[in-house]
């Protein structure tokens, strides 16, 4: 099915670095239409998501599954949770489409490259935001409060734990997304992240890029620096 939310213009922009920038070129802008009418129908978004206990001791998190217990060794992922006695841990792509539309562009124009790579950020974040408000909405009618999504590879938190997701949620099988010895996942446009829950919903943890200890370099923060 394409996918089932709008793309944000001001997050391709943003990925595109046009950070501060409101005036687009017209050819420009015909070809970010054309890559957001072209991502948002060829899509195929599939997410995986499952609940699991955690207990958070310093800067370690476990993750207790039926078969084992996995430690992540993060100190912002141990403010985001803090206080949390559970967290869901989950997996998304928007499919291999917008791969096949870079390599297209890759052949005749270098900024259609770029404008397709961040139009397929924005199409997963725009998924997984959909996605996570409705998780939110089932999580308090049960009087409970998610904090924000976090992943493998933010803050100190080691892309390394990728291996752990796709070991725990079987993610292979049940989206498609394969994971490289480089610790990339196929389709690119694939995310992998933990959301806690809590039962105090004042207590939201770190928010967002202003918990990532590399806010001030990176160029796609969502914060001002």
């Amino acid at each position: 099915m394409p996918l089932s939310v709008d793309i944000p213009e001001k997050e391709v922009l943003r990925y595109m670095g046009y950070r501060g920038i409101s005036d687009i070129d017209p050819e420009t802008q015909v070809r970010i239409d054309k890559a957001m009418e072209q991502v948002a129908a060829q899509s195929h978004p599939r997410v995986i998501s499952k609940e699991y206990p955690v207990r958070i001791r310093g800067n370690e998190i476990t993750v207790y599954n039926d078969t084992e217990e996995v430690i992540l060794a993060s100190e912002s992922l141990a403010r985001n949770l803090k206080d949390c006695c559970g967290a869901i841990l989950l997996a998304a792509t928007i499919g291999p489409a917008c791969d096949m539309l870079v390599r297209r562009a890759a052949v005749t124009s270098s900024a259609e490259v770029s404008i397709y790579q961040a139009t397929g950020a924005a199409a997963i974040e725009a998924f997984l935001d959909d996605y996570n408000d409705k998780l939110e909405k089932s999580y308090a009618a049960q009087g409970l409060f998610l904090r924000p999504r976090f992943s493998p590879g933010y803050g100190d938190l080691k892309l390394d734990h990728q291996k752990d997701w796709f070991r725990l949620l079987d993610i292979t099988k049940h989206t498609g997304i394969e994971l490289t010895d480089s610790l990339l996942m196929v389709p690119t446009k694939s995310v992998t992240a933990i959301i806690g829950i809590g039962i105090d919903k004042n207590k939201t943890g770190c928010s967002g890029c202003s918990g990532c200890n590399r806010h001030d370099t990176c160029a796609y923060s969502k914060e001002d620096k």
